[in-house]
């Protein structure tokens, strides 16, 4: 089977099991397909990886079930533009192996549907349609009760949702922790945490926490570490950064001293204080290594195969599972 494929760059997919969701079509392209097809046939939702340039070959196929025009503001100009709204159901999992250009249609050719609790004893996924991960929590209570939750919302009634597994007895907590930032990132990027795919953002993450600790060094800035692009880990070193400097920065001004001048002193002070208070090295050879570690409780030693299928065997397939 053929499908029609639309890009979708924000990650928004319906549950694959007649999930509802609406959506904004700006390209003129796409607003003519679902306008062509009226919901008579189904068109492929694909994940865009916008830092990658390229379509996740795995999505969620949709029949669009209303469709309406109204005008929207975009740009910093606020250029105004009709727009063409659709509510589309979802209408199951598939996967393509190749792309074409049909009547400058993208096509996904051969499509192949997944129904990943089949996929599970060989292939454990964990399915990010039809709701978004916010946040996670990383529990320890003893060597075999090793908690990890993810928290988030459903996409059609905003309702909270957790998705919840314990990692007891297979990782450490530092690596449990890992883990807990690497899923959120491969469910908002791919809409599906695979093995592939979380052991790809298992690397992107750690290498972003690393950056941002060796910044926060070199630039004398405590307000950097543990931010990545999926947004700030919460442990001792961030937390306490964040603290220390909002005390720092009042006391200043209350002092005196000027915004800039207040902000300056205090980075100064909060580095230095963090170092003693954590007994983190400032030592450039060992810094990033000690800080990501100890002081971000995080563990960038990748994971082989085996123990990233037992990881995903552990959780359920969705929140709704």
């Amino acid at each position: 089977m053929d499908l029609p494929v639309i890009p979708v760059t924000n990650g928004v997919l319906p549950r694959p099991d007649q999930g509802s969701v609406k959506g904004v079509f700006l390209d003129r392209a796409t607003a003519r397909l679902l306008e062509k097809l009226q919901g008579r046939s189904p068109v492929l939702l694909l994940p865009f990886l916008l830092q990658k340039e390229r379509l996740y070959p795995v999505g969620v196929a949709v029949r669009t079930s209303d469709m309406w025009q109204e005008e929207v503001f975009i740009g910093e100009r606020k250029q105004r533009l009709t727009a063409l709204f659709a509510q589309v159901q979802g209408a199951g999992r598939f996967r393509t192996r190749r792309f074409s250009h049909r009547a400058s249609v993208l096509v996904a050719e051969g499509v192949e549907e997944l129904i990943l609790d089949e996929l599970r004893p060989h292939h454990p996924c964990v399915d990010g349609a039809g709701w978004q991960p916010l946040g996670g929590q990383t529990e320890m209570k003893s060597y075999d009760d090793l908690i990890v939750t993810l928290y988030g919302v459903d996409y059609e009634g905003r309702k909270p949702v957790t998705l919840q597994a314990n990692l007891g007895g297979l990782l450490t907590p530092e690596r449990a922790h890992t883990v807990e930032h690497a899923i959120i990132r491969a469910l908002n990027q791919y809409g599906m945490c695979s093995p592939r795919t979380l052991a790809q953002a298992i690397d992107e993450e750690s290498v972003e926490l690393r950056t941002s600790v060796e910044a926060g060094y070199r630039l004398q800035s405590p307000q950097v570490f543990g931010v990545t692009t999926t947004g700030t880990c919460g442990n001792p070193l961030t937390q306490l950064a964040h603290f220390y400097l909002s005390q720092e920065v009042v006391k200043g001004i209350e002092a005196g001293e000027s915004l800039l001048g207040s902000v300056e002193q205090a980075q100064r002070k909060v580095m230095s204080r963090l170092s003693e208070e954590l007994e983190l090295t400032t030592q450039s050879t060992w810094r990033v290594m000690q800080g990501l570690k100890k002081g971000m409780l995080h563990d960038d030693t990748p994971l082989d195969a085996h123990a990233l299928h037992k990881v995903l065997g552990r959780f359920p397939v969705s929140p709704w599972h």
